[in-house]
């Protein structure tokens, strides 16, 4: 069977979203046709318990519940693997693989920085309009909404970019 059944009638869960975006680096522009994509073009692969159905990508696994019309959760294949395969690595295939990781670490850094940085000049300018002694009181709401979405935008971008900085750290001190 290809692809989830009538999957665009299907809600993608808070959790999922979740993983999605720190397992698999996407972005919010990027999410509906990433999760379109891997909801049409996935393969069943068995029943779990209820309705509960698991599809593949690649080494994409999904979750659905497939009576409440759900995606449950997202998560790469070889993150439940249960062979060691790193324990056998080569060598210079391990040095290749951290190296690699450590590059993309440096970069991740850079990206959560540039969002950190476009965010807090964005509730900078917010404040700077709400300290104004010529401000209209009248949009202190919209303004402090603005600011708190503002701020919210940077602890996501914190907490996403130290979910991957972490997990590459991680592998690379397993070798």
């Amino acid at each position: 069977m290809m692809g989830v059944k009538d999957y665009p009638s299907y809600i993608v869960t808070e959790h999922a979203k979740e993983r999605i975006y720190s397992r698999f680096n996407i972005t919010k522009n990027e999410f509906d046709a990433w999760v379109s994509r891997l909801m049409s073009q996935s393969t069943f692969v068995e029943n779990k318990d209820g309705f509960m159905k698991k599809y593949r990508l690649n080494d994409v696994v999904l979750i659905v519940d497939s009576k409440q019309k759900k995606l449950v959760t997202v998560y790469s294949q070889n993150e439940y693997d249960d062979t060691e395969v790193h324990k056998h690595t080569n060598p210079e295939v391990k040095s290749a693989i951290n190296t690699a990781l450590r590059d993309m670490i440096k970069r991740r850094k850079v990206k959560t920085a540039v969002k950190i940085h476009d965010n807090l000049q964005s509730a900078l300018d917010v404040c700077d309009r709400m300290v104004s002694p010529y401000t209209n009181f009248r949009f202190t709401d919209r303004n402090w909404n603005e600011l708190i979405t503002n701020f919210m935008e940077v602890k996501k971008a914190v907490e996403t970019g130290m979910n991957v900085i972490e997990e590459a750290e991680k592998k690379i001190q397993e070798g």
